[in-house]
């Protein structure tokens, strides 16, 4: 009987200690401030400027990307900047979200737990948003 009892505390003993735990981080942030401008350019183009001001809750993930939608994908890629509180980032067309847009890559930038931070993108040209009316040339609407 004793070596029965021995024999199961010594596995529950080992049971336990080869165990490991794993630490997932997950992201858990708040939108707090979003601002879109939207400009509609003289050659029938859209230009979007977006503002995106995060909260990222502590013991979160950083954030470290950030998918931008865009109305669809005739954009002009050269003529997108992006920043963090300023200062610039990178683009990439690793866009993660359903339909068309970016990615903002915040690299060194990335937004730590904890910690709040702006993103700003400007997209300078996008082209297929104006529809002319049919009816009269003077006039003409957008979808955004």
């Amino acid at each position: 009987m004793t070596r029965r009892l021995l024999t199961a505390a010594l596995v529950i003993i080992l049971a336990f200690t080869m165990t490991t735990s794993a630490l997932a981080q997950s992201y858990s942030f708040s939108l707090t401030d979003e601002v879109v401008n939207v400009y509609w350019n003289t050659d029938g183009t859209l230009s979007l400027d977006y503002q995106f001001t995060f909260v990222n809750q502590p013991g979160a993930h950083a954030i470290d990307f950030v998918d931008v939608g865009l109305p669809n994908d005739n954009y002009v890629y050269n003529t997108i900047t992006a920043d963090v509180d300023g200062a610039p980032v990178s683009i990439s067309s690793d866009y993660r979200g359903s339909g068309s847009g970016v990615a903002v890559d915040l690299g060194s930038r990335a937004i730590q737990p904890g910690q709040r931070g702006t993103v700003h993108v400007y997209v300078g040209q996008i082209t297929g948003v104006l529809h002319p009316d049919d009816d009269d040339e003077n006039y003409a609407s957008a979808v955004f």
